[in-house]
């Protein structure tokens, strides 16, 4: 399996898409799930499983091998499910991110929690990242999403964008160099005494690397197509952290190209592609 993946096109973006199910809030409806914008939650009126769960109808038969929920405020306790109506069911998988794994059976001493998870105050106060990875694309006019966090201390759960793609997938892994960096916005001045003040903003995380060793035709129809439909505008979903149990939160991100960048034919029958993704 390729090691990383690209999907430039978000089903739940496009026309005649339509939401149904649950009890969402009148000001925070499921509609906010189908924008780019991290701020704009959907939640719902409670934990009940019954007002958690959502359909979204693509209003046509879609190829589909990914779905993400980003941004979503869950507790550690949380799981979700996947079906479409064409008869996929991925189960209940956990949502909140593993980042340790015992080594010899046992988790480094301090901060891990007991089974691994990210300590909840230590997750982004936007909400955290969860990405299914279908072992094979398949084909859905629907796509129910499930959640189950009863134990949620807000007392509802929120999410803000819902990406379900066809992903491309490299025949030629990520060359190994690529950079991941969280970029700080924050403006700042030092005073007298050397202190670094200024208001904090958000930290954006930005992945950079480039796929080389590409043939022609995966390079232009692929990652070139790619990069001509996302353009700077269109936020795409990449993620490195393929077939990980841990750590694939950290890797996995909603962002724009910070420029379309040009396939390079770099030498016989060889073609690269350098890119540079900023979180949204």
């Amino acid at each position: 399996m390729a090691n990383c993946l690209l999907a430039p096109i978000n089903w739940v973006w496009m026309d005649g898409v339509a939401f149904s199910g649950g009890d969402w809030a009148p000001t925070r409806p499921l509609a906010g799930l189908a924008t780019a914008d991290p701020f704009d939650h959907a939640r719902s009126a409670s934990v009940d499983p019954a007002d958690t769960r959502f359909t979204v109808d693509f209003g046509a038969q879609r190829l589909l091998d990914v779905v993400g929920l980003f941004y979503a405020r869950l507790s550690p306790a949380a799981r979700i499910r996947v079906t479409t109506d064409e008869g996929y069911d991925s189960g209940w998988r956990d949502a909140w991110p593993v980042t340790h794994v015992p080594v010899g059976g046992y988790l480094p001493f301090g901060r891990p929690s007991a089974d691994g998870r990210m300590p909840a105050d230590e997750a982004d106060p936007r909400g955290i990242g969860w990405l299914l990875q279908l072992d094979a694309a398949v084909t859905a006019s629907a796509l129910t999403v499930e959640i189950d966090d009863a134990a949620n201390p807000a007392g509802h759960v929120e999410a803000a964008i819902l990406f379900a793609a066809k992903a491309e997938r490299p025949r030629i892994n990520l060359a190994n160099g690529f950079r991941l960096v969280a970029e700080e916005e924050a403006t700042v001045r030092r005073s007298r005494a050397g202190t670094l003040l200024g208001r904090r903003q958000w930290q954006r995380r930005r992945i950079a690397g480039a796929l080389r060793g590409q043939d022609r035709d995966p390079a232009l129809a692929q990652w070139y197509e790619a990069g001509r439909m996302a353009g700077r505008t269109r936020p795409v979903l990449f993620s490195v952290g393929t077939g990980m149990d841990h750590h694939a939160g950290r890797l996995t991100l909603v962002g724009h190209f910070d420029e379309p960048t040009p396939v390079e034919h770099a030498q016989f029958r060889s073609y690269g592609w350098p890119f540079a993704l900023t979180e949204v």
